[in-house]
């Protein structure tokens, strides 16, 4: 009976164990996710940052690497797909599933030849 309960704990905690930050400029920035209503709910999952600015947060990432050898093993052993190269080692990447960007992201940030990794961020824009 001891084990079951233990083993139960793990899964519970195994299965809410998404982060709920990200790092920017090798600092961690705490996310708080939202409740809020978007016109297409399956794209876009949001959150609102430290200084309370909401951040939309889809399947994409921003990826810079120190060199180009590393982009087809980052590419294979994370499950990305290359959207776009945004200038010298710089792409855009796309995850196979939008909950585990902030995941993904975060263990990207954790390699040594990353240079850094966020999500593509969505703001809402405001009008002057």
């Amino acid at each position: 009976m001891k084990n079951i309960i233990i083993l139960f704990i793990v899964l519970i905690q195994y299965g809410c164990a998404n982060d709920n930050y990200y790092y920017k400029n090798n600092q961690k920035i705490n996310l708080t996710p939202l409740n809020k209503a978007s016109r297409d709910m399956s794209k876009i999952n949001y959150y609102e940052n430290n200084q309370g600015v909401v951040l939309g947060i889809t399947d994409k990432l921003m990826l810079k690497l120190k060199d180009r050898k590393f982009l087809d093993n980052t590419l294979s052993e994370f499950n990305l797909t290359l959207e776009k190269t945004l200038g010298n080692n710089l792409y855009l990447v796309r995850t196979a599933d939008k909950s585990l960007t902030i995941d993904i992201s975060n263990n990207l940030n954790k390699k040594e030849y990353i240079e850094y990794a966020h999500p593509d961020f969505k703001k809402k824009m405001i009008r002057r």
